[in-house]
């Protein structure tokens, strides 16, 4: 539990460092509540470390446990704070502001902010508190080459719908405009409306564009709904299987 509280109030101040009322409190070292809410985040951080490496260090197994990909999300989302030690101490705390008006100091901040992206990262740990979601991602693994094949199928899907509705859109307007200007703003058209997402920001204007656009849309749901029952399939696989380990360990 305190795991998950730790790592629930780490992601609330990643999301209040970007909120324009509270953004001075975690970037503006001469504001009162910095030291003390980045005294926090450091000793959030100290927990999240000796986690990691009291894991590592009793796992039976260390190749083993270094093959997972959760403790390499795990140190992908510590090690942005250390960058961040790093940078602060080669140019400065003001590097956590605005980057300052100096070439060199706007690099680093720069530097920091992305660093600071790859802190949403620690979300992930979450997932080793519940055992559906550790069953769902698995479930997720094992269905790599059915991904794999929908991705190719949405690809060929886009790339031929694209092409199809600029050339139409280009070719059957009968004023000679069209918001279609090239093959890319028709894939980009076909990636949206073929996930069913449907910005409105590019669409159709001709009778037979709009045509065209329907048959994308429901090529698109057939498209999507097809690997969805392989993966229910999988989870319902992988969940009776750790109800029966389990039932395993309990004789």
């Amino acid at each position: 539990l305190l795991d998950c509280f730790f790592i629930l109030v780490s992601i609330a101040f990643l999301v209040l460092e970007t909120e324009t009322p509270t953004k001075e409190y975690f970037t503006n070292p001469a504001n009162p509540y910095y030291y003390h809410l980045f005294g926090i985040n450091a000793a959030i951080m100290a927990f999240f470390t000796a986690d990691y490496v009291a894991r590592i260090w009793s796992s039976i197994s260390k190749t083993e446990f270094l093959k997972q990909i959760l403790p390499w999300l795990d140190l992908l989302s510590i090690m942005p704070f250390y960058m961040e030690l790093a940078i602060m101490a080669y140019s400065g705390p003001q590097t956590t502001g605005a980057g300052g008006g100096e070439p060199d100091a706007a690099t680093w901040y720069v530097v920091l902010r992305v660093c600071r992206v790859f802190r949403v990262i620690r979300v992930f740990k979450l997932a080793r508190r519940s055992e559906n979601l550790l069953i769902l991602l698995k479930a997720v693994g094992n269905t790599s080459t059915e991904l794999f094949v929908l991705f190719i199928m949405v690809f060929m899907v886009v790339l031929m719908f694209g092409s199809i509705m600029y050339t139409v859109e280009k070719t059957t307007s009968t004023d000679g405009k069209t918001n279609f200007t090239s093959i890319m703003s028709g894939c980009w058209w076909s990636v949206i409306t073929v996930t069913t997402v449907g910005y409105g920001d590019l669409y159709p204007k001709t009778t037979l564009g709009m045509c065209v656009g329907s048959v994308a849309l429901l090529t698109g749901l057939i498209v999507l709904a097809l690997p969805v029952t392989v993966i229910v399939a999988k989870f319902s696989d992988e969940y009776e299987r750790s109800k029966q380990e389990k039932g395993r360990r309990r004789v």
